[in-house]
């Protein structure tokens, strides 16, 4: 029975989209997973300044992710959403100054003092958030042909192909899940 699966398993490969979101999923899994075994004081809870809290780092990850997916959504002309912060209202709802979160109020480029003062709502709206974020970018990712992963948009200053950006966000994800690891591993946690 295993040599069939793995025949099987090697005659169907997955393709390069299907790579891509699998590593979306396993990166957003982990980051949720690390958010919930938090407490609510331990998801609140920053070490310095410097190092924001998990529920920070949670929600930065989700905001870019929602940023692309929304990006993503409108450059491949599949059914154009706009992010699920804007459609869900979030940023009144938390009592949020639009435009007074950074750069696309995603937390980039916020003073550490400003990031701090940040009240978020409970963890479980955070999260909640996060997993709408995180489902939105899987989906726009599965929306991107395999013939054009490797073409650049014309508005890209950079040049960087659609994989290029794909691949940053996922690193983006990858850093921010070792925030949260440090964080929990300050706080005495696995």
């Amino acid at each position: 029975m295993a040599k069939y699966l793995i025949r099987l398993m090697a005659a169907h490969p997955r393709s390069l989209r299907e790579t891509l979101v699998r590593s979306y999923k396993l990166a957003h899994g982990r980051l949720l997973t690390t958010a919930e075994a938090a407490s609510p004081e331990q998801f609140i809870w920053s070490a310095d300044p410097s190092l924001h809290s998990v529920a920070w780092q949670l929600w930065h990850a989700a905001r870019w992710d929602d940023v692309f997916a929304s990006y993503l959504h409108k450059a491949l002309a599949q059914d154009p959403r706009t992010q699920v912060w804007e459609r869900e209202a979030l940023a009144e709802r938390w009592s949020l100054g639009s435009g007074a979160l950074g750069r696309r109020d995603t937390g980039t480029e916020m003073s550490d003092q400003a990031a701090e003062e940040i009240q978020f709502p409970d963890q479980k709206e955070v999260v909640g958030y996060a997993r709408l974020a995180f489902a939105f970018a899987e989906e726009a990712v599965t929306l991107v042909p395999d013939d054009q992963l490797l073409a650049a948009p014309k508005v890209d200053p950079d040049g960087d192909t659609k994989l290029d950006n794909v691949l940053i966000y996922l690193e983006h994800l990858s850093r921010h899940l070792g925030m949260m690891e440090a964080i929990r591993g300050l706080q005495g946690k696995r």
